[in-house]
């Protein structure tokens, strides 16, 4: 009877493998490191997210569906949507001529539909911002549209903390909830994808400036790359679940030194993104927005060098099940 059973499975293609299936293949390490000195095989694996099962629609009937949907049409693709381009530019402060006509044709197209821009957002974007510090960036971004409805504003610190530690931080939650945005706080960047209400959401654009693991001044310089490559991973495996088919995944980072050595567009790649492009990040874009320092303290860290990197899903990837009926594909 076994060999019969045996002859079935052989002829429907299945293999012994399917034994354990909760086995995984290791992680793939990136390239070795400008300043490391060690094998990589002596590295520790990442570790990986605790994945959970999809939500089923029904987990998510008391929470108001319909604003996952579309009420407008997808955001216009750029020249540079399926290929990598880095914008050149001398210094973040420096706007090229390719830069100031992009202001110049959405300054136009605002004034006749309404549509308002600042930088790469538009007020007709779904956006949600994570790891916000006395969110400040993203009340840049709601006064900017002179509305907030579009606008989720997330923080992992809680109101208390926040309260204490950011002089600005409550008046510029007033603002946001002024203009209509949702603002929540201790949550997990590395984890929404699998948490009410986020999992019932999509966005056209996920934004996270300046991620950081923490300080650790006692790890060696690859300990820490590590940890924040491991941060930066888990929060693009989790955003790529949150985005529009045709969405974006956007990150605000020093362009030098240690933290070029974090290697965005490896780690982007693991989780099935690709790096649609890059361009000089400059704050002075954004009217009020100040980069805070995390773990507390009110004081503003010097962001110069520092680039936007731009993440989208691969085309032609096919979408999970539950993707396809919240995009109405």
């Amino acid at each position: 009877m076994d060999q019969i059973l045996s002859i079935f499975r052989w002829l429907w293609g299945e293999t012994d493998d399917k034994k354990n299936p909760s086995e995984k293949p290791p992680l793939i390490y990136p390239p070795r490191l400008g300043s490391d000195t060690k094998s990589s095989s002596s590295r520790p694996a990442l570790q990986q997210n605790q994945i959970t099962s999809p939500p089923s629609l029904g987990s998510c009937s008391d929470y108001t569906f319909q604003t996952n949907l579309r009420t407008h049409p997808p955001p216009p693709l750029s020249s540079s949507s399926f290929t990598h381009s880095k914008t050149s530019g001398a210094s973040c402060f420096q706007p090229t001529l390719q830069t100031l006509e992009t202001h110049q044709q959405l300054s136009s197209r605002s004034s006749s539909t309404g549509e308002r821009w600042i930088k790469h957002y538009s007020s007709e974007y779904k956006i949600l911002l994570v790891g916000e510090g006395d969110f400040s960036f993203s009340a840049s971004l709601a006064v900017a549209f002179a509305s907030a409805t579009n606008i989720t504003a997330t923080s992992l610190d809680s109101i208390e903390f926040l309260s204490t530690n950011y002089r600005y931080a409550l008046s510029n939650i007033d603002t946001l909830r002024s203009l209509g945005a949702k603002v929540m706080h201790d949550v997990d960047a590395t984890k929404m994808a699998h948490v009410f209400p986020f999992n019932c959401m999509r966005f056209d654009r996920v934004v996270y400036n300046f991620p950081l693991a923490g300080f650790f001044p006692n790890a060696s310089r690859e300990d820490q790359i590590r940890r924040n490559q491991m941060l930066v991973q888990l929060f693009l495996e989790n955003a790529k679940k949150m985005i529009h088919i045709d969405g974006e995944i956007h990150i605000a980072h020093k362009s030098n030194g240690f933290f070029l050595e974090w290697n965005f567009e490896f780690l982007a790649s693991r989780v099935g993104l690709r790096l649609v492009e890059e361009e000089p990040f400059n704050f002075m874009d954004y009217p009020g927005y100040r980069t805070k320092y995390g773990f507390g303290g009110d004081n503003n860290f010097n962001c110069n060098p520092s680039r936007t990197y731009k993440f989208g899903k691969i085309p032609n990837e096919k979408p999970s099940y539950l993707q396809m009926l919240v995009e109405g594909v």
